[in-house]
């Protein structure tokens, strides 16, 4: 059995646990995963007979669809993505053949903080409890200070009782008398190895003057209630009762304190319910002889909420802005979060408010990358998720492409750019000034992907150019940017003087010049770019009758296209003169939320025409060939918007040459070193067999 959480393989062993009409499998090893992370459950089975399967998890149940690997064995595969602490627990697979059945249980367990700690009365005593469960199990503590931070000294610890331990959820408690919580403030604390959280024991201090209005206590029905009411005065002449909508309470818990420094008198009652329902849901009132009253607002869920409050979801900033998205929400029960970009997962930092239920969460690691932001957030109940668009401004970046007619400029950049024409004039090609007006035609603005424009212009040279050289400039709210291009422009560079010394000069040199331009064309034509792949089409029943099938005027089909910002390039695998293949991870080339090593074929930087159609033409056979398993499979391909890139499956041993090279010594050399292996020789054979004629001859 086998595991993979974000490519990651752990071999999980396999153990028969019990033998009888059904045989039931266990593994040496749990599966541990973090919240959100991709995981895949892996059965590897040597089975010969035909057999069904299913999964079975909570109840639930799932056909599976078994696959053969190279090795002839069956292969069970369950992806979890994004798991949730809800997934924890046993996988059964199920098996089903004709002679045997078999369940294999594979155990998952979610490393998770921990459940927010809550307070609950002891049924059999005067007792307060603080409960919490987490993966790995939580430690809890008392603390006794204004803020439960590392400077709070006045604290309680003891080793927590376990409760129970459920699919790797440990649930702990850990009890004080109530008659020993006089402080102000009271905090229960749950740490483990990914955090430490706090609750305040939600307190009615009648003597704090504080204006405003108590937090809301939010719960759901089923949980506990535990309100703490508060009141110190001069001497023992006075009460405090607990009333619910001017009802009093019969469940309560009265203890006294006497203070022997000034004589004071503290008092302090607690309000409480094991298991609430919709009917206590009111306003908690705690009344004193003494002291003005106050008013706490319990509200009783049918079920858990989580409420985004702000809406802006969409943010242009400049590549050196200091930035950070932020959900604000309200939520009940306390949520887990991620935020989500390009695939990849990361952590969600929680500030809450004074009331408890109020989150904001900000994620700063952008690194400037245009594109949708995901955050997820869910609860026991329920989702919510929300994507915020991300674009970066940025001054364009100029390509420039050049022909004998005419030159075009292509920019990338976040707004779209527009464009500017100028003539250099000479002596000096940095005196840019004069605009050009004539000639140039404009293509409309088209956006590449999230945050990126590509716009191009193109200036015809015929009588539009009268400099040396000629500037494009792109132009958005950023900034702009400008190339320079030198242009050839057709006429003589000097006068010939009626001289016969320089007549014969120019007779001299004038075959000199025209053997170095037929040389040049022949090493530039060597040097163009040309699909080396062909294919043949038999057209007669003889080998030599065949045609060359011309792949140019085939039509591509788009059915191939895949989106080139769901590409991720690494490093280059190879380069030659004209282009050059890189390693890249392809997100959904498959199937959607799969990621897959691939190898990506492209030309350089400003390829010629012929170029491009070669390259398109050995796409359209790689799409006319189709997949096979004895060819490097073509995957997908980028035409549009860009470049022009190949997708082919990715070799993990390199090219075919240097594979054979570095492992020669496992394959044999000559043909001789097969003959002295085996101890023959054709020599020897044919020596043997003339021998034998020779003789039935005579």
């Amino acid at each position: 059995m086998i595991s993979e959480m974000d490519n990651i393989l752990e071999d999980l062993g396999c153990y028969l646990s019990s033998q009888g009409t059904e045989e039931v499998y266990g593994m040496a090893k749990i599966v541990e995963a973090d919240v959100f992370e991709d995981i895949e459950l892996k059965v590897i089975m040597n089975i010969s007979e035909i057999f069904s399967c299913f999964w079975l998890f909570k109840e639930n149940k799932t056909d599976c669809k078994p696959t053969l690997d190279p090795g002839k064995k069956y292969v069970v595969s369950l992806a979890i993505p994004k798991i949730k602490e809800t997934e924890a627990g046993k996988y059964i697979l199920s098996v089903i053949s004709e002679n045997n059945n078999y369940s294999i249980i594979l155990t998952v367990l979610i490393r998770s903080k921990y459940v927010t700690p809550y307070f609950r009365k002891s049924e059999k005593s005067n007792t307060i409890n603080c409960i919490s469960e987490g993966y790995p199990q939580p430690v809890l503590e008392w603390l006794f200070c204004k803020t439960p931070d590392n400077s709070c000294t006045n604290k309680y610890h003891e080793p927590s009782k376990k409760k129970k331990d459920m699919y790797g959820m440990k649930k702990v408690q850990h009890g004080v008398w109530a008659n020993t919580l006089f402080q102000t403030y009271i905090w229960c604390c749950a740490t483990n190895v990914l955090g430490r959280e706090c609750t305040n024991l939600y307190t009615i201090d009648l003597n704090e003057a504080v204006e405003r209005p108590l937090p809301e206590l939010l719960l759901k029905v089923g949980e506990p209630l535990l309100i703490r009411c508060k009141a110190v005065y001069s001497n023992y002449k006075f009460r405090i009762n607990w009333s619910l909508e001017n009802k009093a309470l019969k469940q309560v818990i009265r203890e006294n304190y006497f203070h022997t420094e000034d004589s004071s008198m503290i008092r302090i009652q607690y309000a409480f319910a094991s298991s609430v329902g919709r009917s206590d849901s009111g306003h908690y009132t705690c009344s004193s002889t003494e002291h003005p009253n106050k008013t706490a607002l319990v509200t009783v869920l049918e079920e858990g909420f989580i409420n985004v409050t702000d809406s802006r979801e969409d943010f242009e900033i400049d590549l050196q802005e200091k930035f950070c998205f932020e959900v604000k929400l309200k939520a009940y029960p306390p949520i887990t979060c991620v935020w989500i970009f390009s695939q990849k997962s990361f952590p969600c930092g929680q500030i809450y408010n004074m009331d408890g239920y109020s989150i904001s969460s900000r994620f700063c690691d952008h690194q400037y990358q245009s594109g949708k932001y995901v955050f997820y957030a869910e609860n026991d109940d329920t989702h919510v998720e929300k994507t915020l668009t991300l674009c970066v401004r940025r001054v364009p970046e100029i390509m420039i492409y050049s022909t004998s007619r005419d030159i075009s400029c292509t920019s990338e950049s976040y707004p779209a750019s527009s464009w500017t024409w100028r003539n250099c004039l000479e002596p000096d090609p940095s005196n840019c000034t004069e605009e050009i007006t004539e000639g140039i035609s404009n293509v409309i603005p088209e956006q590449r992907s999230l945050g990126s424009w590509i716009s191009s212009s193109t200036l015809d040279l015929e009588d539009t150019v009268t400099g040396f050289s000629v500037e494009c400039c792109a132009n958005n709210s950023v900034g702009s940017s400008c190339e320079k291009v030198f242009v050839n422009r057709q006429g003589a560079v000097f006068a010939l003087q009626d001289n016969v010394a320089v007549y014969a000069a120019f007779g001299f040199c004038l075959p000199f010049i025209f053997a170095s331009i037929i040389i040049f064309h022949k090493y530039k034509k060597q040097l163009k770019y040309e699909s080396q792949l062909q294919m043949i089409q038999m057209v007669g029943p003889s080998d030599n009758e065949y045609i060359y099938i011309d792949f140019s005027i085939f039509e591509y089909d788009p059915k191939w296209e895949f989106p080139r910002e769901n590409l991720e390039f690494g490093q280059v695998l190879g380069s030659g003169a004209f282009g050059k293949v890189m390693n890249a991870t392809a997100y959904g080339i498959r199937k959607t939320g799969d990621s897959v090593q691939v190898a990506v074929k492209m030309l350089k930087e400003k390829p010629d025409v012929s170029e491009k159609d070669a390259l398109m033409s050995e796409l359209k056979m790689m799409t006319h060939i189709g997949n096979h398993e004895n060819i490097v499979n073509l995957l997908g391909a980028c035409t549009m918007s860009g470049p022009v890139y190949l997708i082919f499956e990715y070799c993990c041993y390199g090219d075919l040459l240097n594979y054979l090279r570095s492992k020669r010594e496992k394959f044999h050399r000559t043909w001789t070193d097969i003959f002295k292996q085996h101890n023959f020789s054709f020599y020897q054979n044919f020596h043997m067999e003339q021998n034998s004629r020779t003789k039935k001859k005579e």
